[in-house]
């Protein structure tokens, strides 16, 4: 189903569903306030068929304050039966029922074909009055509802003195013609009404429908060569300008990484080229050669070396860019791995000055091939691209739940730009600091991803610009 059909079928629902609760509603009130009246109607025709002695003692000394007294000449037989199916509004006399008493003279009026005696005792009477009588003489009126025949009957219970009249009347035939004008107007009413959902369905379909439609146009203009493209934001609604940031963000992260990866594509290729490139040449040298015991072993296997390197760092990158870096726990001597690797460098370079602090005993546990290959990436890089005389200074100790270990080194002076860029894959620093020493820009992001597999992190500290700390933390794993 399309969300534009959804909305469309919610909306038509909702309004009907409305309206349905309102005519519900609306019909219930109507019918509370028609019953009230034919009440008032009932206990007032009541009053108004006693006999006329009395009719006229109760006009002149005990008339209720909240009757209307009717000064209509008393009637009797079937012009009193017309007069009533007129004012009650009925259509036959059928749908009344009728019984006037007196304990003087007896049964002065009853309805034909119906014992209506047998029909007033029984029920239950509620008193119209809003207060008690104060004495016996007082005239009381009272209401009963009652089933007979099934259908619904409303009945009036007027006493006075010694007599008593009693007036009910079909419900159904007195709400008949309310009815009838409801029905009539709701044959107007719904058809209006739902025309007027149909549109508004509509409308709100539309509306809720165009951003979306403007966010598909602008992902079918996205492709792998162009992911310059961004959702602009007009005035939408909170929900849709989360959306679009997020969509935005998204195409930013995707552009990021493809031309990440085009970079890393491209230096890698680079870096391949040159050990291969000399391989071959060496190899067409021995070819063409008269004596091929010529061959210079010693560089092909230098360079077979590099290529190996490379190879096994770019397998160590891709593993941890995808989440499968295979690490071996085991326990680790940090302090011992540190003095192993400081001891060679003093070996290897006679100039280089190293102010260490170690702590003993840091002990953690991790994959001691990747840790190795961490320090010694970090210490290569400061042998390669510090300035000896002025000191390289490594500290270690146990931070809290972590091993911290500094190592700094006085270098020329490096930019912001420069630093921001340290960690990205091939990327050798400008030529002024290499002054062409070798290597592939892989060691620090390398070393990076290993500490961040082990759960730690390597982060370039701030300093001045002639000074380069790198920050290594460890989590101690017990």
């Amino acid at each position: 189903m399309y969300f534009r059909t959804r909305i469309f079928a919610i909306s038509i629902l909702t309004v009907s569903a409305v309206l349905a609760v309102v005519i519900t509603l609306s019909w219930s009130r109507i019918m509370k306030v028609e019953l009230d009246h034919l009440d008032a109607r009932l206990c007032m025709e009541a009053k108004r068929i006693m006999p006329s002695r009395l009719q006229k003692k109760l006009d002149a000394n005990n008339s209720p304050s909240n009757l209307s007294i009717s000064s209509d000449t008393q009637l009797s037989g079937s012009r009193l039966i017309d007069d009533l199916v007129d004012k009650l509004r009925v259509s036959s006399p059928g749908q009344l029922m009728i019984f006037v008493e007196s304990s003087e003279s007896g049964i002065l009026t009853t309805s034909e074909g119906t014992n209506v005696q047998d029909i007033i005792s029984p029920l239950n009477w509620v008193s119209a009055d809003l207060s008690e009588p104060t004495n016996k003489t007082t005239p009381l009126c009272q209401f009963a509802f009652f089933e007979h025949q099934q259908n619904q009957w409303r009945a009036s219970l007027f006493q006075a003195s010694h007599t008593q009249s009693f007036i009910a009347v079909d419900v159904a035939a007195t709400t008949s013609q309310l009815r009838s004008t409801l029905r009539a107007a709701l044959i107007v009413v719904i058809p209006f009404s739902l025309l007027l959902s149909i549109l508004g369905a509509w409308f709100i379909a539309a509306t809720t429908i165009r951003p979306i439609k403007r966010l598909h146009k602008s992902m079918d203009m996205v492709t792998e060569k162009d992911l310059s493209h961004r959702l602009p934001e007009h005035k939408e609604d909170k929900e849709f300008k989360m959306l679009i940031d997020a969509y935005n963000t998204m195409l930013d992260r995707l552009e990021d990484s493809f031309q990440q990866i085009s970079r890393f594509t491209a230096d890698a290729a680079h870096e391949l080229k040159t050990p291969l490139t000399v391989l071959r040449g060496k190899l067409e040298q021995a070819v063409l050669s008269e004596n091929p015991s010529q061959l210079d072993l010693n560089a092909i296997l230098d360079e077979v070396g590099h290529l190996s390197a490379i190879t096994r760092k770019l397998l160590l990158l891709s593993q941890a860019d995808s989440g499968s870096m295979a690490l071996h726990f085991e326990p680790i001597n940090i302090t011992g791995l540190l003095d192993e690797l400081t001891d060679d460098m003093e070996l290897l370079s006679d100039e280089l000055v190293l102010d260490c602090s170690i702590e003993r005993a840091l002990m953690t546990k991790g994959d001691s091939v990747l840790l190795k290959q961490l320090l010694n990436n970090l210490l290569v890089n400061v042998m390669r691209y510090s300035l000896h005389d002025k000191g390289v200074t490594i500290q270690a100790r146990q931070n809290e739940s972590a091993i911290e270990v500094l190592i700094s080194n006085v270098c020329f002076p490096m930019s912001n730009e420069i630093r921001s860029k340290l960690f990205e894959r091939f990327y050798r620093g400008e030529p002024e600091h290499t002054q062409g020493k070798s290597g592939s820009g892989l060691g620090l992001s390398l070393a990076r991803e290993i500490a961040r597999a082990h759960g730690g992190d390597l982060t370039l500290e701030p300093s001045v610009k002639e000074v380069v700390t790198m920050r290594l933390l460890l989590p101690i794993v017990k």
